[in-house]
């Protein structure tokens, strides 16, 4: 695979970069703050933290695996900071610490789950309930806030207005999509997502694969985890709550299949865009917050079906191959018996 994918051919083969036009145009014209400057610096905000989970969770689906303690594990990494603020550790300690707990975390899923068969959904669902768990019991449902002016710069601050967590990102999107188009890691991770036993028979070292994307996926949820709180300046277990849904949406809107083997993260860019345009339009005309998640859910599968429908009519414009035409058989020479 080269760097170069058009994105634009990638959008003509899937429903969901005109549902994106679509449901923008819709909410420009039922609210006259939807389509500023300003609201549009508000998206990228939302859609900054789930992009940056989504780019190492769609390299999991595109091979074959999940990971649905993202949530979980960002609150547990906000927790972890926020206790060692409150501890007086500094802030510099307290950063390695929160981001240590996610990667911590993803150790434990990748070697559970690529060195001892574990299923993917049963141990991040476990790992889901569990790093919520020990969050509470750490907090008992307190918030810790108060961290500083310097730590808000991660979740608040900006840089040629534009907000620090795009930037973050915006450097996560480009080394995945370095990994995903011009490393072997993208081809391999196709392999196995689409005939694992095959893969290893080619010799392609899938376990430490799957290990090191457990890894990057505990990494990039502490890192959500972390602007979040800077963003609230507050740690708390109400962070973070919904977050596997909406990564996860992200990732099969933007194409990649389930079952792994197929997929685009530009794809996965778009899909982010649209569940932060979703929300954010849905706040504008003034929907409940109640309705965003059933939003989204049906979001889901209208865009599926819009992508069914357009590789359906693909599939009739391409004109059927001829048969080939069968040998006529030379006529006797004249005075031969047939």
């Amino acid at each position: 695979m080269k760097m170069g994918w058009p994105v634009l051919a990638w959008a003509q083969r899937n429903g969901l970069f005109f549902a994106l036009a679509a449901m923008i145009a819709f909410f420009s014209l039922a609210s006259e703050r939807f389509f500023t400057s300003q609201n549009a610096s508000v998206i990228l905000l939302q859609v900054a933290v789930v992009g940056i989970v989504a780019v190492p969770g769609a390299m999991l689906v595109l091979s074959g695996f999940v990971d649905l303690s993202v949530g979980a594990v960002a609150v547990l990494s906000s927790v972890i900071f926020g206790q060692s603020m409150q501890a007086e550790l500094g802030l510099a300690p307290s950063l390695v610490l929160g981001l240590a707990t996610g990667i911590a975390w993803g150790v434990l899923n990748g070697y559970l789950i690529a060195y001892l068969d574990f299923s993917p959904i049963i141990v991040t669902l476990g790992g889901l309930a569990g790093a919520r768990g020990v969050s509470e019991l750490i907090t008992h449902g307190f918030t810790v806030f108060g961290f500083g002016d310097t730590f808000a710069v991660l979740g608040n601050g900006t840089l040629l207005r534009i907000p620090v967590p795009v930037w973050i990102f915006a450097v996560i999107l480009i080394i995945g999509l370095h990994i995903w188009f011009q490393t072997p890691w993208g081809r391999h991770m196709t392999a196995i997502g689409g005939a694992r036993d095959a893969a290893k028979a080619l010799g392609i070292k899938w376990r430490a694969i799957a290990f090191w994307l457990y890894v990057a996926s505990g990494a990039a949820a502490a890192v959500g985890g972390l602007i979040v709180t800077s963003e609230l300046d507050g740690a708390s277990v109400s962070i973070g709550i919904g977050m596997e849904l909406d990564v996860l949406t992200a990732i099969l809107l933007g194409g990649v299949a389930f079952t792994g083997g197929r997929g685009s993260l530009f794809g996965v860019l778009f899909g982010t865009i649209f569940i932060g345009a979703l929300s954010n339009g849905l706040i504008q005309i003034n929907v409940s917050p109640y309705f965003q998640k059933v939003a989204v859910g049906i979001a889901l599968v209208f865009a599926a079906g819009l992508d069914i429908l357009y590789q359906r009519l693909e599939r009739l414009r391409v004109p059927a191959e001829p048969e080939p035409a069968q040998p006529v058989p030379e006529a006797p020479p004249p005075g031969e018996a047939a």
